[in-house]
């Protein structure tokens, strides 16, 4: 299983639309995420064109979407126990001991809000931040991940060629 994880999109605030490039290779996946702060309903109406599509509220989200998407979400994808959260929840707190703490038992956990990309095994979970395609901040690219899921994990962060 192929799944396509992205975050803090912001649309149509810090760009007018998803990148060409980002919307060509979520069309090869067979799952996207979405960790939040989507901002508009239309941009996971967009994405749900591509893909199935799973997704949290972030708390830059409309009343729209908050109505619509829970905080937290978790669910299986082959075979493996995947929990969705934004993260903004964690303000002040070491995040990734909150995100352990809050889904102990999961193979892998997705965040967002920070609009910093991070790929990493501690213990025995995958955390994973995609950054952002859309709103780098202070990042130096824009970015999107790609988790695979055969016998193994295989994680990836993707640097976008192009900008927002």
């Amino acid at each position: 299983m192929k799944i396509g994880v992205v975050s803090d999109t912001h649309l149509p605030l810090v760009s007018s639309d998803l990148p060409a490039e980002l919307v060509d290779k979520l069309q090869n996946v067979d799952l996207i995420v979405h960790a939040g702060d989507h901002c508009q309903l239309e941009t996971l109406r967009k994405l749900q064109q591509l893909a199935e599509v799973k997704a949290v509220a972030g708390n830059q989200d409309s009343p729209q979407l908050k109505e619509k998407l829970q905080q937290k979400l978790t669910f299986m994808a082959a075979g493996k126990k995947i929990s969705l959260i934004h993260g903004h929840q964690f303000r002040g707190k070491n995040i990734l001991q909150g995100l352990n703490y809050t889904f102990n038992d999961s193979d892998i956990i997705i965040f967002g809000h920070t609009h910093r990309p991070f790929n990493e095994r501690l213990s025995d979970k995958l955390f994973f931040n995609p950054g952002s395609p859309t709103d780098k901040r202070l990042e130096k690219n824009y970015t999107f991940g790609i988790i695979e899921i055969k016998e193994e994990i295989k994680s990836e962060i993707i640097i976008l060629k192009e900008e927002s």
